[in-house]
């Protein structure tokens, strides 16, 4: 490939690519009803069950064993997660009131919900919805600062209508004006818990 066709394809891509259509670029409003039904779901058997088998599964694949449901983790220096890829057996409605949990179970470790956006793009005969939140720890004032476990993002993403994947990764800062960001373990280990 020449410089021209490479400095081409980076600025607009292959040709033949199906273009990208953003249909839907809104902030997150959760019906009434849909809060009613995700309460119910977090005190429910069905709940405590799921995110039972999500910690263990997750626990184990920290230590290379493979359990059902299956957890891809992310280990980096400074971004730390893991991806749940979506199997019909779980259901879609749980695994959509995961991602809202996950955000729950941040909150209550003095996190705030910066923002909430949900997105659908068209891209060829794939529709996909993404949904994010995006939360970061309260800031205090005294140097260095407490940066928890770093800045959080979850992100839940559908094709076509059918969940593929919950993704949650915690971004720390390298600066010194913050401490060493805390055991990406436990949070891992908070969230997955009944609260």
């Amino acid at each position: 490939m020449s410089y021209f066709d490479y400095i081409y394809h980076r600025l607009f891509g292959k040709s033949g690519a199906s273009p990208t259509k953003v249909l839907v670029n809104e902030i997150i409003q959760r019906s009434q009803s849909f809060l009613d039904r995700f309460q119910a779901w977090k005190s429910s058997d069905t709940c405590a069950d799921f995110l039972n088998d999500l910690w263990q599964s997750y626990f184990w694949q920290r230590k290379g064993v493979d359990k059902d449901p299956h957890i891809l983790l992310l280990e980096t220096t400074y971004s730390n997660g893991f991806a749940i890829s979506y199997e019909a057996k779980y259901g879609k409605n749980n695994f959509r009131y995961l991602f809202d949990y996950l955000a729950d179970q941040a909150k209550l470790l003095d996190y705030r919900l910066v923002i909430s956006r949900h997105t659908m793009q068209e891209r060829g005969d794939v529709v996909e919805l993404k949904e994010m939140h995006y939360l970061k720890p309260k800031r205090g004032c005294v140097e260095p600062i407490d940066q928890k476990y770093g800045n959080v993002q979850i992100e839940y993403i559908e094709e076509n209508d059918k969940p593929t994947r919950i993704k949650l990764i915690a971004n720390s800062y390298p600066d010194r004006k913050y401490k060493q960001a805390d055991d990406f373990e436990n949070l891992a280990e908070y969230i997955f818990s009944i609260k």
